[in-house]
């Protein structure tokens, strides 16, 4: 629980620091991608600290582009 709480204090101040900044400069491109890699982020840093079992994401991998293999497969074999 300390750890999560940690993660989520650091993503807070990094916003709290680069976002005033973003803002008086009027860079919405640059915002949303920081939020975007901000979240991103601080999910998978809450994902790697929990004590639950996810899913490799291989498998997604896998999922997304199996129909794509398959389909290569029948034409080009």
């Amino acid at each position: 629980m300390l750890a999560e709480l940690m993660i989520l204090c650091a993503a807070g101040a990094a916003a709290w620091n680069e976002l005033p900044k973003l803002f008086r400069q009027r860079m919405g491109k640059e915002i949303a991608v920081f939020l975007i890699m901000l979240a991103g982020g601080t999910i998978l840093s809450l994902m790697a600290v929990s004590e639950r079992k996810f899913p490799s994401p291989l498998k997604f991998i896998e999922v997304l582009y199996g129909p794509i293999n398959h389909w290569f497969d029948q034409w080009l074999g």
